[in-house]
């Protein structure tokens, strides 16, 4: 080989390095494009209504940086302007709009996003379940063309009438033991305990919960706190060929897991030095989350995978953009007119009550060497509960 076309290729050699070297700088961020986040859910029985819009965010920063900067998920008043409006099922035909307004939250729990406060859009409206609502978001971002963002949801719901509980049933009595929960019997623990609800038209899921009450009195300072304890009971899914119609839905619970429960989720109460008062609630509140066929699927699809591949499949029924906009119904058998006055949920019978106070139902035992049987613990006697101020009523509305 000659030098000449050494040369040669030695020289193409280092140009093509040079230009595969000119090329080490590469830009990973994608343009940036406005896509449209709705998440809202309208309630039946409610007047005012709260849905978030926001926009996807992209940033030289980490997504966990950007999620903390204010502002950085939300559109400015001039780039967003929406509407929900209300039509005729049968004929498609406006019947009524409402603007929805921006206001800014400040009650939202820490998180990852930013919390200080959260811009939000609302609107006031009684709504109709023989009406359909769609919610139109008109965004113009610059250096983009203007697009409309929409969704559509039905409600669910019972009419004037609320959903109730059938089981347990509320006692027409006013005397003081209406025995409406009689988790004990002759002594024992019932096996199951049915809880029965009604069932509103348009709904696909339904989950049901309890909540138990006590306040801890600080017996230095008679300062009160009060709290509860929450506990679900099951989630049942009907048909989408049954849910255009009204009906009941039926649950179970296990009684002593209840008192089991109370065991765990409370320290011994110190009897002999005590510093506080545990005053329990003689009531329960029963309530159940009921969800229409898109958000029952929305829930679903975005349940943790039991599965090797972890990665869930894309749902949501907003055109041009992503999120729902569903409906839901919350139904509860205890109603707080006033901090003083609130209709009960169901009430223990004096069984019941007894046990939750007293219990003499042991938990385990330890065998000894001569074959004595000792308790290990007992369920919640060593709790320390105390009931105050006389039984519940929903006639005299002294529940707590």
């Amino acid at each position: 080989m000659s030098k000449v076309r050494s040369l040669s290729f030695l020289f193409l050699s280092i140009s093509l390095f040079s230009l595969i070297g000119c090329e080490t700088d590469i830009d990973i961020i994608a343009p940036q494009k406005d896509v449209t986040v709705i998440y809202g859910l309208l309630e039946e029985a409610k007047t005012q209504h709260f849905i978030r819009i926001n926009k996807a965010f992209i940033g030289e920063e980490s997504a966990n940086v950007l999620a903390a900067t204010s502002g950085v998920n939300e559109y400015s008043e001039e780039e967003l302007q929406a509407v929900v409006i209300e039509l005729n099922k049968q004929t498609g035909q406006e019947t009524n709009r409402w603007v929805l307004q921006s206001t800014y939250s400040t009650d939202k729990e820490e998180g990852v996003f930013f919390s200080d406060s959260n811009k939000v859009y609302s609107f006031n409206a009684n709504l109709n379940l023989n009406s359909l609502y769609r919610i139109e978001c008109t965004v113009n971002v610059e250096g983009e063309n203007t697009k409309i963002v929409s969704a559509e949801t039905s409600l669910i719901g019972n009419g004037v009438a609320p959903v109730t509980l059938v089981k347990p049933r509320l006692a027409n009595t006013t005397s003081e033991d209406r025995a409406e929960l009689d988790f004990v019997s002759n002594g024992e623990y019932r096996n199951t305990y049915e809880i029965t609800w009604q069932r509103p038209a348009g709904g696909i899921s339904f989950t049901a919960y309890y909540r138990f009450y006590y306040t801890e009195v600080d017996l230095a300072t008679q300062v009160r706190s009060r709290d509860s304890l929450l506990y679900t009971i099951g989630t049942k899914r009907i048909s989408t060929s049954d849910a255009d119609n009204t009906g009941s839905i039926d649950f179970t619970m296990n009684p002593e897991e209840f008192y089991i429960r109370m065991n765990t989720a409370f320290d011994d109460y110190n009897f002999t030095n005590p510093t506080f008062d545990r005053i329990a609630s003689d009531t329960i509140e029963f309530f159940m989350e009921v969800a229409d066929n898109t958000l029952a699927t929305y829930i679903e699809v975005n349940q943790p995978s039991t599965e090797i591949a972890q990665e869930s499949p894309d749902y949501t029924n907003v055109n041009n953009g992503i999120g729902i906009f569903a409906s839901r119904y919350l139904a509860s058998t205890r109603i707080k007119e006033s901090p003083e006055n609130v209709k009960s949920g169901r009430v223990f019978n004096s069984a019941s009550l007894e046990e939750l106070l007293y219990s003499n139902q042991v938990n385990s035992v330890t065998v000894l060497d001569n074959g004595e049987e000792v308790p290990d613990s007992q369920l919640t006697s060593r709790k320390g509960f105390k009931v105050a101020g006389g039984r519940c009523n929903d006639l005299t509305k002294t529940c707590r």
